[in-house]
């Protein structure tokens, strides 16, 4: 059985960001940089050029149809929002080849990842968060360390998840118990390794917890909601099928009705089906 330091250890043979991501966040840090040199960036990679516009023009972002290039999408959605969808699109590509589970495979779990980040934004916008960029991000990295098992311990995180049907307790319980700590952590190390702005590493780290101590963290409370909804609605599968109820506490910092995700449920579920034929099929 390998132990989670073994696994840690194996982050480090894990590729890169791709080039054109760490060229493209470079060139949004230059201030005298245009949009036109940034828009080649991205373009350069054709056929992420080509979903960055599907993207753009999805009912999600509500431009269906409008527009029609990159620099359009920059002008519309913003230097940050167009590189995290980059960045998305990059690691989905990374991670959607791997070896399935039984009854689990990477485009399982990145359809509750998307169907997680769709919520969360949501739930944002609900809140009027004025900064959304990391929403959606946030939602598609939050169960990351999950493919990093399923990479380096295949056999044993079967095991883990068998284990965690069969005593009836969380996945992540299931994963202390094999390997000595959880998805989240290892998420997290991955994060950190990648850089990832410090709001998408905490989060990916605790998005199963939400204490008395993170009263006002929005990122955090919309992906710990969105993370049991997003089941609860039937949004992709995250390789564990108990629904967990949510902390009384994370009600106070969101500032919802625990019925406001349930309302929204049918839009959710149209924007879910889209994004799934625009993200995840090639």
């Amino acid at each position: 059985m390998d132990s989670i330091q073994n696994i840690v250890n194996k982050i480090n043979d894990l590729p890169t960001l791709p080039l054109v991501y760490s060229k493209l966040t470079g060139a949004i840090e230059d201030p005298h940089n245009t949009v036109e040199n940034i828009s080649k960036i991205i373009s350069s990679d054709q056929a992420s050029a080509f979903k960055i516009l599907k993207v753009a023009n999805s009912p999600f972002y509500g431009f269906r149809g409008k527009i029609d290039t990159i620099s359009q999408a920059i002008f519309y959605l913003g230097f940050n929002e167009v590189s995290n969808i980059v960045l998305s699109l990059s690691v989905i590509k990374m991670f959607s080849n791997e070896n399935s589970l039984k009854d689990y495979s990477p485009l399982d779990l990145w359809s509750h990842s998307i169907g997680v980040g769709l919520l969360a934004r949501s739930v944002g916008m609900a809140m009027r968060e004025k900064d959304l960029e990391n929403y959606f991000l946030a939602g598609i990295f939050h169960d990351i360390g999950k493919l990093i098992f399923m990479v380096y311990a295949a056999k044993d995180y079967q095991q883990a998840i068998e284990l965690a049907k069969s005593k009836k307790i969380t996945l992540s319980e299931a994963e202390i118990e094999l390997f000595g700590n959880d998805h989240s952590m290892a998420g997290y190390l991955l994060a950190e390794k990648w850089k990832l702005p410090a709001s998408i590493q905490s989060t990916v780290k605790n998005h199963h917890n939400f204490k008395e101590s993170d009263k006002g963290n929005l990122l955090l409370g919309s992906i710990y909601i969105s993370n049991i909804y997003a089941k609860a609605i039937g949004l992709g599968n995250d390789g564990y099928s108990i629904i967990s109820r949510p902390v009384e506490n994370v009600w106070d910092t969101v500032k919802l009705n625990p019925g406001y995700i349930r309302s929204i449920s049918k839009r959710i579920r149209d924007d879910f089906n889209h994004s799934i034929k625009t993200l995840l099929v090639n």
